[in-house]
Formats: structure tokens, sequence, C-alpha cells
């Protein structure tokens, strides 16, 4: 990950010298520098670090002077809350239309082992999930997939899928309108997965595989997706699918070798 050190500092480094002693009366105007600057690099998942860095400083020290000067919460008419989130926004924007950079929550239950990658889908997309399993399958023997298909016949089906949520760290959501209408998905996956995410440590992941209103499910749209809800993945030509899934590999195993 020495390249993504490098990203970062670069990002920390313009913010210092650009962002933060900027006298610019317009958040608009120190985005359109930002902007500029992103030219500098020439792979998506780059500017999308460079960018998240960024986002974290800004969000950070708005933060803190909440909480020096606000009791902790936004203050009203605050000369020096003007620019910040005005600013977030926009830079949150073209993160939206970058690759995901995935962050992984602190561990609030550090001695539950988890080390699984759980792909919940809805059986309609099968043939995308396979397509999701070849980029995986050259990293077998790194990281452990599990979906339904790893079900064997006799077995307790609820108690498989409990378990294998009960020890997954990264929560691959395969999203389409048949998986946010699916009974069991939403009864049986979704709560202790989002649950892991909130309390364990664990990771949600969400590839957007066909047009649906994903933005209707707050449970959901709180997590940012690896594409835009406006190109999902059918709609997409084959390399820029490619390099969604790609990207989906990439992240993961960022998350499972993160100490």
């Amino acid at each position: 990950m020495e390249d993504e050190k490098i990203i970062r500092q670069e990002g920390l480094d313009f913010y210092k010298s650009k962002i933060e002693p900027s006298q610019k009366y317009h958040a608009v105007d120190d985005f359109h520098e930002l902007k500029m600057r992103l030219d500098d690099f020439y792979a998506p998942e780059s500017k999308a670090i460079f960018l998240d860095e960024i986002a974290n400083k800004i969000a950070e020290d708005l933060q803190k002077h909440r909480d020096k000067s606000h009791g902790g919460q936004p203050g009203i008419n605050c000369e020096k809350e003007r620019k910040p989130p005005k600013l977030l926004f926009y830079i949150k924007q073209e993160l939206g239309t970058l690759p995901l950079v995935a962050h992984q929550r602190s561990l609030s239950n550090p001695q539950q082992t988890r080390n699984k990658v759980f792909i919940s889908y809805s059986h309609f997309d099968k043939d995308i999930l396979v397509d999701v399993q070849r980029h995986f399958k050259p990293f077998i023997n790194q990281i452990e997939i599990w979906d339904d298909s790893k079900i064997l016949p006799g077995q307790k089906w609820k108690e498989e899928v409990r378990k294998a949520i009960d020890q997954t760290k990264v929560a691959i959501l395969l999203i389409s309108t048949d998986f946010l209408g699916s009974e069991f998905i939403a009864n049986n996956e979704l709560p202790p997965l989002l649950q892991a995410a909130e309390e364990n440590g664990a990771v949600i992941l969400i590839v957007i595989l066909k047009p649906c209103l994903f933005e209707e499910f707050d449970k959901l749209n709180q997590f940012q997706t690896l594409n835009p809800p406006n190109n999902p993945v059918i709609k997409m030509d084959n390399t820029e699918r490619e390099e969604t899934f790609v990207n989906l590999v990439r992240q993961t195993k960022k998350i499972l070798s993160a100490e």
C-alpha cells in the first residue's frame, strides 16, 4: 500500500497548503483548484484516495472546531463553518463518480474473529454473481468467499447463513430491485450484516447491479456504493464492468489485510 501512503500524504499537503489557509470566499473556488490538482493523478483510484484524504481532514477539523466552540454541534451563523460543509458536498459529489475507497470502523468487539467475505444477492441476479466470483477466483487461497451456494444438501440453511455472517468481515451486497424486494434478505441477512458493520468492524461494499430505488432505503444508502446508482452494472460496457469488479476485489483485499 506504499502508493496509497504517498497519495494520502499528497492530499494532506494540499489541504495544509491550499485548503486550510484559503482566503477564497466561495467553497466552489477552492473546489475548482482542487479539481485542477486532480489532473496530476492518472488513475481514478488515485483521484479517489486523494479526495478521500482531503474530505477526512475537512470533516475532522470541522468537528474539532464544533467541539471547541459549539459543544460539538453545528454553529449557527458561525463564519468558520461557512465553507467546509459546502466544500465537503462538492468533494462527495466528485467521489460519487470515482471508485469506492472503503473504510473499516474501529472494532467494539475485537475478540470476535471475522475473516469471511459474505456475498448477499438475489437469485434473479445469479449470472452477475458468477461474474463476481470469477474475479475473486485468482485469490481463492487468500480470500474465503461465502454465498448460499456453499450450503450443502441436508444442512440447516438459516443456521449456515447466520454462522457465515457471524464470521463476516466484508459483506458484498449486489443490489437490484429483486434484492431490495427479497423478504429473506431483508429479514435474515441485512439486519445482522448491518449490526456487524455498526458494532464489530465489518465493512459493507455495495454494487448497484440494475436500476432500482436504492436511495429510498435509508439503512443502505448511508453506505457509499462502488458505482453510482445511475450507472448500474448492466448499463456498463465490458471494460467498465471489469474495472468495477476489479476495484471490488481490490477494496476487499485491502480491508482483509488491514491490521
